[in-house]
């Protein structure tokens, strides 16, 4: 079976993989913000040292974007209809979460006073995260003793996933004709990305800069999911074919380079996982798509647990709590609050793209 022949219908399992995704974040920012100690995720263990569960989520929420942005715009008949659909997708929790940070959250818990935090502060930076073109994530006098000072860390991937939005728009006239298009894009992608990693590139002072190193290594992801949606007539998804991609992640894992070999194996994996019609989460579509509103809002609350809960460190006024702690309460306020994001804002304004 092709993945071509298995996407044909609803039933997929791609929305509860965005939420492990998305629950993998949590995971990681847990033991970020609480004892900034990064050695104990799980994950940093299993791929030997190499990523960690944050970065590995990501990768996961490109390859699938890729998959699906490429057919949207395939399937779509006009490119305003495509813009409306991303925007009305992305934008308005964003704005909802920048709001009440910005001008609630804020306010309540910076150090300095009402008027002092809009008097001196300067939340320009934190508010052109609206328009995708900011990467400012820090608000006046907030989180000052915290091992990361950041109000909502997990904002910086959304300039990147929209960049690509755009360049599929812009780059149709030729994937649409020459599918050949997205895996060239893969190509030069990872050899960018090797090239500052490795090699000459990263002494060149724009391709240096982590802006050039994130959207190659990011890029990479995104243009192997168009490249499986391009070629998905073509993608066998075979338990062989399964195995030989999870020994192909393992000596990654042991001896390569684990972005890049994840980038091809990884993918796989995660679409034989999402297309394979042995067990499909029916359950979980029947509850809501909850993991951009997680994804999204963990980070503020993991923090506003740390600044209430948490406890000077022993040889510094840093504040730190129990990260398994702040993980368990997280998760209790976050999953509610997405339900109600999906149902309440998000889902009602995807209903308005037909309109």
């Amino acid at each position: 079976m092709t993945i071509k022949e298995a996407a044909n219908d609803r039933n997929n399992n791609l929305n509860i993989i965005r939420l492990f995704a998305s629950l993998m974040v949590l995971y990681m920012h847990s033991f970020a913000v609480s004892i900034s100690d990064q050695s104990k995720d799980i994950f940093y263990v299993l791929t030997n040292h190499k990523d960690l569960a944050g970065g590995i989520a990501v990768y996961i929420f490109f390859i699938i974007s890729g998959f699906l942005i490429c057919r949207s715009f395939d399937r779509t008949s006009s490119v305003f209809k495509y813009a409306k659909a991303r925007f009305l997708r992305i934008w308005p929790l964003l704005f909802v979460v920048v709001m009440v940070l910005a001008f609630i959250v804020g306010p309540i818990v910076s150090v300095y006073t009402f008027s002092q935090y809009f008097e001196y502060g300067d939340l320009r930076g934190f508010l052109l995260n609206l328009l995708f073109i900011s990467s400012d994530t820090n608000l006046p006098g907030v989180f000052p003793n915290h091992y990361i000072h950041s109000v909502n860390g997990s904002l910086w991937t959304l300039m990147y996933e929209v960049i690509w939005y755009i360049l599929v728009a812009i780059t149709s006239i030729i994937w649409k004709k020459r599918r050949w298009f997205a895996p060239a894009m893969y190509v030069i992608l990872a050899g960018i990305y090797f090239g500052i990693t490795y090699g000459p590139l990263g002494s060149l002072p724009v391709l240096s800069s982590g802006y050039m190193l994130n959207m190659s290594k990011l890029g990479m992801f995104f243009t192997i999911g168009m490249t499986a949606y391009l070629y998905s007539d073509k993608i066998i998804l075979s338990a062989k074919a399964l195995g030989f991609a999870i020994a192909g992640l393992v000596v990654g894992i042991l001896c390569g380079n684990f972005i890049f070999v994840f980038s091809i194996c990884g993918a796989y994996i995660i679409f034989y996982i999402a297309f394979q019609k042995r067990f499909i989460a029916k359950w979980y579509d029947k509850v809501g798509d909850l993991s951009y509103g997680i994804y999204i809002m963990t980070f503020p609350i993991q923090q506003i647990l740390v600044e209430y809960l948490g406890t000077p460190s022993e040889n510094y006024q840093t504040l730190t709590m129990n990260p398994y702690l702040n993980m368990v309460l997280t998760l209790l306020i976050v999953i509610p609050l997405s339900w109600l994001s999906w149902h309440f804002i998000e889902q009602p304004c995807l209903k308005l793209k037909n309109k």
